[in-house]
């Protein structure tokens, strides 16, 4: 049976646990930190006050007890069986113990049966704001002494002293925390912001409203604004106005609903008025709790990915196309070959010289890759499988190597030419002549002409064949130019005007 003078009895404490306690002691961040003038100051205080020669301003922790400022005592730290100051956090605010030996709680204590002989203890807790104990300012004799009600309160008074400096350190180290963290994130802010603005890409940031609130500097290029010119005050005002619908149905729905999404859609260019195809992504913005907080947009320039699209469907139509003239261009080889040919082993051996030629002029369409050849022998193959030999074309220019879209435009451009001027113009018939010309100037400009005479009368056509539309479409690009074709009485006339790179 267990009463109050057992070794073994012990005050459970009231409103808090050791787990909780600990928590609260680690919170002030001092265990084993240097010592510091303002606590060493409350020690020597205590200690001439009370007339002792060991006195602590002590920290409980769970299995020692460290010692912030100390006099007399000459470590930093003991451990926690033999802490008298264990049995004080217990007490309501002070422990006051004038004879250790005729204590049940300390009269088996090494610190008083043996060296050095502790006698008299005084102790007044050191409590949070939370009312947990952490520690007390205490003081201790080698003499069986009492205490003052003066003395007790003073120790009470630096215990409250000690847990302000606490208190007032933990402020201060919070809000240089606090600082540090601002100016970190400032500085991140600052970093985001040039990495932003400076970004390839399209980048865009609106509120929940839908109202802009930043544009990098590749979004105010990609849709004509100058830097320090307003922005459009709205999302809708940048989407090209036929796609509002699919905007308000296909992305608005999506991001409201806290989603990324992506979608092709034109965007309109302020200076030009131009639509831009891009690839839109928009998402939501979300703040600290979670909430959506605003939209960003990042978005890619699609132009030169549709133009290529384009082109390479020109070229797969085209294709097409040739492959249903291919029967035609080898039913105008043969008419002529046949026609100017002497015997019939003449006509053969034009026929196929001519096959073989038309063979190598679609490899050069198909395989081209880097710098192909010169003009002159580009113009040569193409035109070789309508050249009779009697004098059809008359070719003059000066020497120039193409790269393979050039290459490829101009043998597209003169198949097209050669095979409409077999089934309708100057070729059709036995005296045709077609002049083909063209000129480099020093700066860069390059000039290219078709001229045909002597074939049947000329006939404007009333619809633009897919041969034209090639021409017109395919060919220019290729030389950062324009073509004209003309359906003059004496003869069809195309010329190509165009720039070509200057030559290393």
């Amino acid at each position: 049976m267990l009463d109050e003078h057992s070794p073994e009895f012990e005050i459970v404490p009231a409103g808090w646990n050791e787990f909780e306690r600990s928590a609260a002691l680690r919170s002030f961040n001092v265990l084993d930190t240097p010592t510091e003038q303002d606590f060493d100051d409350i020690a020597a205080v205590a200690s001439r006050f009370c007339g002792a020669p060991i006195a602590v301003v002590n920290l409980v922790d769970t299995t020692r007890q460290f010692f912030k400022a100390e006099i007399g005592l000459g470590v930093r730290s003991t451990p926690l069986e033999t802490a008298f100051c264990r049995h004080a956090l217990l007490e309501e605010d002070v422990l006051v113990i004038p004879d250790a030996t005729a204590d049940h709680r300390l009269d088996c204590n090494p610190l008083v049966t043996g060296a050095p002989h502790i006698r008299s203890y005084a102790g007044a807790l050191m409590k949070t704001t939370d009312g947990f104990p952490i520690g007390t300012v205490c003081v201790l004799d080698y003499r069986i002494r009492d205490f003052t009600a003066e003395q007790v309160e003073m120790l009470r008074f630096l215990a409250r002293q000690a847990m302000a400096q606490l208190e007032l350190r933990r402020t201060v180290a919070n809000q240089r925390e606090l600082l540090e963290r601002a100016v970190r994130a400032e500085r991140a802010k600052a970093n985001f912001e040039r990495v932003v603005r400076q970004a390839s890409d399209f980048i865009g940031i609106a509120d929940t409203d839908g109202n802009v609130l930043f544009l990098n500097d590749a979004a105010r290029e990609l849709v004509g604004l100058r830097q320090g010119e307003p922005l459009p005050p709205r999302v809708m005002d940048y989407i090209a106005p036929d796609d509002h619908i699919l905007f308000r149905e296909q992305v608005v729905p999506v991001v409201r609903a806290g989603e990324s999404c992506e979608q092709e859609i034109r965007l309109r260019h302020f200076e030009s008025g131009d639509l831009v195809p891009a690839l839109y992504t928009m998402f939501p913005i979300r703040d600290d709790d979670g909430a959506i907080a605003g939209f960003g947009a990042v978005t890619k320039d699609l132009t030169e990915i549709k133009a290529e699209e384009s082109r390479r469907a020109g070229m797969m139509a085209e294709a097409a196309h040739r492959v249903k003239n291919t029967l035609s261009i080898v039913q105008a080889i043969v008419s002529q070959s046949v026609r100017n040919a002497v015997t019939l082993d003449d006509a053969k051996e034009a026929i196929s010289k001519r096959v073989v030629a038309l063979a190598r002029a679609q490899d050069l369409l198909t395989t081209a890759q880097g710098n192909v050849g010169d003009i002159t022998e580009i113009v040569s193959n193409a035109l070789a499988p309508h050249d009779s030999g009697v004098g059809r074309f008359n070719t003059r220019g000066p020497p120039r190597k193409l790269d393979a879209g050039q290459a490829m435009g101009l043998s597209l451009a003169l198949h097209e030419l050669a095979t409409n001027a077999a089934k309708y113009g100057a070729l059709s018939g036995d005296s045709g002549i077609v002049e083909i010309e063209w000129s480099l100037r020093e700066t860069g400009e390059f000039s290219f002409r078709w001229s045909e005479t002597g074939g049947p009368p000329v006939v404007v056509p009333e619809k633009t064949g897919f041969g034209t539309q090639l021409i017109r479409r395919m060919v220019a690009p290729y030389f950062n130019g324009d073509v004209k074709l003309e359906y003059e009485p004496l003869g069809f006339r195309f010329s190509l005007e165009g720039r070509l790179p200057l030559e290393s």
